[in-house]
């Protein structure tokens, strides 16, 4: 009975996350997370991002500094971005975080202060196993077809037919391209990976992962427009963003994908 109750609040502490752009008399789902402004508050993470010294790193971190607009337009409004106003950095790298920092404890370490809270964040094999079964194919399958766009937008004669195929944002009665739909499974993957019975609210690794997916919406909502312009630059861009956010969402989810879960998901190549 326990384990019903928490999938049924993990599943729905997921889908009142998810917000979909009122775009197009498209349906919104929102609802506000109790107990996670406080926890996002009291974790910093780096930007990491150097000085903006001229036009050219202006340029190459516009879209990161984009004005957000609290976030009201992003597929999962409730980010860490929305909760602690600081951007993880463009490429997320876990192993070098300074683990012996009681402040980065969610990362791994188990310990409870008042600075941080309940830090345990143990997933058992009952709870992932499951997820993974059902969402691996579908978000696999998206990254594969986002680094086939990779290829042809970096071919010399990019098949641009072909490429808007692949950011089809499903509208109408079309049903949205593998790269596109796996947006909300990774949303929900990520929830039944990351959430713990010992702390049920969504912990630092779960916001940032969420991050990482607006991000990648973002990328692909901009490459639907750049690929119909036929703008190269633009795509080219825009595609190695969305590379960076997809990997960076890949490197923390399949830290949680043990031997015993299954295979680990292949990065945006």
């Amino acid at each position: 009975m326990k384990s019903v109750l928490l999938a049924t609040f993990i599943i729905a502490q997921a889908t009142s996350a998810l917000h979909v752009p009122a775009a197009d008399n498209a349906l919104t789902r929102r609802a506000a997370i109790s107990g996670i402004a406080g926890v996002a508050s009291t974790i910093i993470l780096p930007s990491n991002l150097p000085a903006i010294a001229d036009d050219e790193a202006q340029d190459h971190y516009k879209y990161e500094n984009r004005d957000r607009n609290k976030n009201k337009d992003a597929l999962i409004r409730e980010d860490y971005w929305y909760f602690s106003g600081r951007r993880p950095p463009r490429k997320l790298d876990i192993n070098a975080l300074p683990a012996d920092d009681p402040t980065w404890n969610a990362w791994g370490e188990c310990t409870k202060s008042e600075a941080t809270g309940n830090s345990c964040v143990y997933v058992s094999l009952k709870q992932r196993i499951p997820a993974y079964g059902k969402y691996f194919f579908s978000i696999d399958n998206g990254i594969k077809e986002y680094s086939q766009l990779g290829k042809i937008i970096r071919g010399s004669n990019p098949n641009w037919n072909e490429a808007a195929k692949l950011v089809d944002p499903g509208l109408d009665t079309r049903m949205p391209s593998p790269a596109v739909d796996s947006l909300l499974k990774m949303a929900l993957f990520a929830t039944q990976m990351l959430t713990s019975p010992n702390f049920t609210g969504p912990n630092r690794e779960l916001l940032v992962s969420r991050y990482y997916i607006n991000e990648c919406a973002f990328a692909l909502d901009g490459l639907a427009k750049s690929i119909a312009e036929r703008d190269v630059a633009t795509s080219l861009a825009l595609w190695e963003y969305g590379q960076d956010s997809f990997n960076s969402y890949l490197s923390i989810l399949n830290r949680s994908i043990s031997p015993k879960v299954g295979d680990n998901i292949d990065l945006v190549s």
